[in-house]
């Protein structure tokens, strides 16, 4: 469903938009001021489609921090990420701050725009780690994304920014159509505390028994206590040699 927001909104799409822009305590004040804030950003109308459901309205997805849903911009459907009324941040500048870094090195969602309220950034659409794995059961392509992926969370690693919720990788990492990998969602992401993206990651794939099991079943068998002591190692010295001993050992460079 689109909904235009260069127009005089009838009562019905001014009460869907503002239980969306106003998640969760809607009110017409904070509604119009948000309006005003899109049109800043050039957004033309938004698009209410995805598997998240919020008071009747599906969104792309839906977090302690913000509400994501497609958005068209300039003949261009992007993704605008809202920030809550109730969240613990005062503006998305932090998250802009980390996004941005991220993408400095080939990392994340592009960012494109954002205001105090908004973040309006690349829409990446696809299924998300889990999905992907269950139903890819050819080894070269296993390798080829699972390689990319350890690769993003090395150079977040190298960049000194830990994302903090790759432990639930299936809930922040998409791969798209053409097997692209992308790491979305850097509203808690970090450059005070220790980066561990690529020993996030590695935990949730190779000891995960759900993952684990359906990784070996298609690339082989791994010696997972082997990998946790590669591990141990990267962390103490996370140099590129001790990253591809990990790679190696997991079947994903020979």
């Amino acid at each position: 469903m689109l909904v235009p927001i260069d127009k005089t909104l009838g009562d019905s799409e001014f009460k869907r938009v503002s239980l969306i822009l106003c998640y969760p305590h809607p009110t017409e004040s904070e509604t119009f001021s948000r309006i005003e804030e899109l049109r800043t950003l050039g957004v033309e109308a938004l698009i209410f489609r995805g598997r998240t459901n919020i008071f009747g309205v599906p969104v792309l997805g839906k977090g302690h921090v913000g509400v994501v849903v497609a958005a068209l911009c300039r003949d261009r459907e992007l993704a605008l990420k809202i920030r809550r009324v109730d969240a613990d941040r005062e503006n998305m500048r932090r998250e802009v701050e980390m996004l941005r870094k991220a993408n400095g090195v080939s990392v994340g969602p592009k960012i494109l725009s954002y205001a105090d309220n908004f973040l309006l950034m690349e829409l990446v659409e696809g299924k998300n780690l889990r999905e992907w794995l269950r139903e890819a059961n050819e080894a070269e392509r296993v390798r080829r994304v699972l390689w990319e992926l350890m690769g993003q969370c090395r150079r977040l690693d190298e960049e000194g920014i830990d994302h903090g919720e790759l432990s639930r990788a299936h809930r922040h990492v998409v791969v798209t159509p053409s097997e692209q990998v992308r790491i979305i969602d850097f509203e808690t992401a970090s450059t005070s505390r220790r980066a561990s993206n690529m020993t996030s990651i590695a935990h949730y794939l190779f000891f995960n028994k759900e993952n684990s099991e359906v990784i070996q079943r298609i690339l082989g068998e791994i010696d997972t206590e082997e990998l946790q002591s590669k591990l141990g190692r990267y962390k103490r010295n996370p140099t590129e040699e001790n990253f591809k001993e990990i790679l190696r050992h997991t079947r994903l460079e020979t």
